[in-house]
């Protein structure tokens, strides 16, 4: 006979993520592979659909094919920056909204806030990643 759990003990219930067509669309555009994925695998458990590029270039083929609700994509990029990106994301999708991160914290988090955009330092914590894509995404669900 299988013991019986307690309310206390038995385990929470998974979270069924929203359908496909109300999930929040996010594009992670990070040139290092490893940390891309990881990013995108902590968006994907916090519920949202996730497009990955590892270039400007290959984010603005996704950007012309896909509605994306917010632009989640490292500054230094190798070829073309994620300032550059961010100005054809917002000239394609007008209401895309846009967190960038960047190892050069000091520089980039000075440019970032000065025109009001979120500005993530690296290294962060996965759990960061989630609050700071959540709280740009604030604005337009409350419209």
């Amino acid at each position: 006979m299988a013991p019986m759990l307690s309310p206390w003990t038995r385990p929470k219930p998974a979270k069924k993520p929203a359908p496909k067509s109300l999930r929040q669309r996010v594009l992670v555009v990070e040139d290092e592979l490893i940390i891309g994925e990881l990013a995108a695998e902590a968006l994907i458990e916090a519920g949202y659909e996730v497009f990955t590029a590892a270039s400007a270039e290959e984010a603005e083929v996704i950007l012309r094919d896909e509605s994306v609700d917010i632009l989640f994509t490292d500054i230094d990029l190798g070829g073309r920056d994620g300032f550059d990106l961010a100005q054809v994301a917002l000239s394609l999708q007008p209401l895309i909204s846009i967190v960038f991160t960047s190892g050069r914290s000091r520089i980039c988090h000075g440019r970032c806030v000065s025109v009001g955009v979120p500005f993530l330092a690296k290294p962060y914590r996965l759990t960061e990643l989630v609050e700071t894509v959540e709280r740009a995404l604030k604005p337009r669900s409350t419209q």
